[in-house]
């Protein structure tokens, strides 16, 4: 416990909001994925108090719904925050992720015989990913009723947020809203979208409409980790017929461009083997579509379309990569195999950094710090979890 009551000091004079304002809000952000991070303190420290800003109260917890999904949402008498939860253990959760065969912006799904029409974006040829579009859907009641209690509050400021696959949920469920009919809510909401560590949740056509209508106007950041490989996922890759011509050469030889050998490789290998890509995901999701009947019932997804080629949405703004702690832990119980998880200098045994380090919540909420409440950060007495490590 005193390891969660050491972590934030400074939450008493940090996260008041102000006026409603469009552009990226510092105060936004960072309360923002400090709501992000109650889902992982609850996990980790069976408390989110810790973490919760002061001004702020939970209103509503969801529980578990759809494919392990969760939703919370906030308010400190002048914003609503929504914020999803992102990916957990559960299989159930990475099916959610895997199902990433894409269905068009605008259609209708059937869940056990009845029928829900939604929509994305009104942008002809758009798709979006099956198994985050079937997951708004699905939530959409839960998500408008919440919406509806925020307006009897007063509340019609609205910040929509997630952090991995809660930021890509974040971003559809703007969306989704944004398209509701008229009339849906008896007033007018002005919705802000944050998403940390989000993979991309639709095509080229859907992104170019969904930044047009969100981010151009300043009300949609995506906040990313560069060294972080998630906000690549599921797939996105040069679309041009000739990824080599003598003006692209020539550019790299003249030093007018950067070559980056890992974005042309992924590129090339993309290119040659697009249609068995294809191929592959329109046929293992129709294998994840039998497991989500299993699950919920008689669900009627519309036909996949021929695209699997993602694109990014919000205004991107990078933080500063993870700086992994060196941790010394003690070995002298520990057998020979054990030893051998962690690295060792000069007789001494350090944790190694995991795959997904620069993926944590905690990670992004530190760094967002950093970046933008430099005094808060210099305040932040613990710059990691151990138990991330």
């Amino acid at each position: 416990m005193k390891n969660i009551q050491v972590i934030i000091i400074m939450l008493t004079t940090t996260f008041c909001f102000s006026q409603s304002k469009t552009g990226f809000q510092t105060n936004e952000v960072i309360a923002s994925i400090a709501l992000c991070n109650t889902f992982n303190f609850d996990k980790q420290f069976n408390s989110h108090d810790a973490i919760l800003p002061k001004t702020f109260t939970l209103n509503y917890d969801s529980g578990i719904m759809s494919m392990d999904n969760k939703f919370r949402v906030f308010d400190n008498g002048k914003y609503g925050v929504i914020s999803f939860r992102g990916s957990t253990d559960k299989m159930v959760s990475w099916v959610e992720n895997c199902y990433a065969a894409m269905i068009p912006a605008k259609g209708e799904m059937t869940i056990k015989e009845k029928g829900y029409n939604y929509t994305f974006t009104q942008a002809d040829s758009a798709a979006v990913h099956s198994g985050y579009a079937l997951t708004v859907v699905m939530l959409s009641k839960d998500i408008i009723a919440q919406v509806k209690t925020l307006n009897e509050k007063g509340i019609s400021d609205i910040i929509i947020t997630g952090h991995s696959q809660g930021g890509a949920l974040a971003t559809l469920m703007r969306a989704y809203l944004e398209h509701l009919p008229e009339g849906t809510f008896n007033q007018k909401n002005n919705f802000k979208t944050y998403a940390f560590a989000a993979p991309m949740c639709g095509n080229k056509e859907f992104a170019t409409d969904y930044n047009q209508q969100f981010s151009d106007s300043q009300t949609s950041f995506s906040i990313i980790n560069p060294e972080d490989p998630i906000p690549e996922l599921p797939i996105n890759y040069n679309e041009n017929d000739k990824l080599l011509n003598k003006n692209t050469i020539a550019s790299w030889v003249f030093g007018e461009a950067d070559f980056d050998a890992k974005d042309f490789g992924k590129n090339m290998f993309v290119k040659l083997f697009e249609g068995g890509l294809k191929s592959h995901i329109k046929n293992s999701n129709s294998l994840i579509n039998k497991f989500v009947n299993f699950r919920f019932g008689q669900v009627d997804m519309p036909e996949f379309i021929d695209d699997i080629n993602y694109y990014p949405t919000g205004v991107i703004m990078e933080i500063d990569s993870f700086e992994f702690p060196k941790v010394e832990v003690d070995v002298s119980n520990m057998t020979v195999e054990n030893r051998e998880k962690f690295t060792e200098v000069d007789g001494k045994y350090y944790y190694k950094e995991k795959s997904f380090f620069q993926h944590k919540p905690y990670g992004y909420y530190v760094h967002v710090l950093k970046k933008w409440d430099t005094p808060a950060y210099n305040k932040l007495e613990n710059k990691y979890l151990l138990t991330d490590l």
